[in-house]
């Protein structure tokens, strides 16, 4: 299905700002993303196209509903949860350029009552400490909390390689997913991470919010060239939690075969988002996502229902 997704332009001055945005309006409602670098552009042209299933998967939230986007960077999927399915987000992103645009499209969108943005990096361990940096750049991510997790310099590019050794530092603080529960915050009924190797560390933070029956589904990127991050499906399965091929099969470029995915895990090549739930209807949602996906087109599975399951 093709969907109105072409942002249109605008910009908001007041006493104390200046923002331009792009606005992308979609069945009805518009989303506006502040478009201060060149890196915050980039992502407002991809969000329909970089992880079709994260916005199929979001589709399936209820209204009212509570997400931890983790890693949330410039909060592209903070702003779509809340405003197109009525969600209570938590966003957390530890690096100060990105908090900064995250809290600019909280503003932008008017979500003050519905998102609460946490400048901390969640982890295994609750501590104060640092943040690696990969670049000091606005919607850069691959940064690191406590250990430089990094085997030899990053050449991200031609002209943009950054040194193991001399990575850029930010003072941080961690802390752990069950701890911030137990001290307030409401249990999620669903999570996304997405911090770049370290989701390992994030479980293991989470390991009694995992067992909790509110929630209901746990999006994460899996890197099969990490063996501590690989080893997660089968930390999630042995806790009750399923996950689908179908799902996993909907890239981006392409249409994987079961095969593929398999073989990439076993030569430790590439990564994947796994969706993890225990309601039998995902499944089906999948199946019949799958059975609509083009790759590089968005998919659309809400139409006039209320939500894609």
């Amino acid at each position: 299905m093709t969907l109105d997704i072409a942002p249109a332009s605008g910009r908001i001055q007041t006493k104390w700002l200046d923002l331009e945005y792009g606005e992308v309006p979609l069945r009805g409602k518009g989303m506006r993303f502040a478009t201060t670098g060149s890196s915050s552009k980039k992502r407002l042209r991809s969000l329909f196209s970089k992880e079709p299933i994260t916005i199929v998967w979001m589709d399936t939230f209820a209204s009212g509903e509570t997400l931890y986007d983790i890693g949330a960077n410039v909060g592209m999927y903070t702003v779509y949860a809340a405003v197109m399915r009525d969600a209570a987000v938590y966003s957390f992103e530890p690096e100060a350029l990105n908090y900064a645009e995250l809290n600019k499209n909280i503003f932008l969108n008017g979500l003050h009552d519905r998102v609460l943005a946490y400048c901390l990096a969640l982890s295994d361990i609750n501590k104060v400490d640092r943040l690696l940096l990969s670049d000091f750049g606005l919607g850069i991510s691959y940064h690191d909390f406590e250990e430089n997790s990094w085997t030899e310099d990053k050449a991200f590019a031609e002209d943009w390689v950054v040194s193991k050794e001399n990575r850029r530092q930010q003072g941080c603080i961690g802390r752990t997913v069950d701890s911030l529960i137990a001290e307030g915050l409401p249990v999620p009924h669903h999570i996304k991470i997405d911090v770049d190797g370290l989701e390992h560390r994030v479980i293991a933070g989470m390991m009694e919010t995992l067992r909790r029956t509110e929630l209901k589904t746990v999006l994460i990127e899996i890197n099969f060239d990490h063996p501590k991050n690989l080893a997660i499906i089968d930390t999630m399965e042995e806790l009750g939690w399923r996950f689908s091929w179908d799902q996993l099969r909907m890239h981006r470029r392409v249409k994987f075969k079961v095969e593929q995915i398999k073989s990439y895990q076993e030569r430790g090549v590439g990564g994947l988002n796994y969706i993890f739930y225990k309601d039998e209807a995902y499944d089906r949602m999948f199946e019949r996502a799958l059975e609509a996906y083009t790759p590089g087109e968005p998919i659309d599975l809400v139409g006039e229902s209320e939500n894609a399951l």
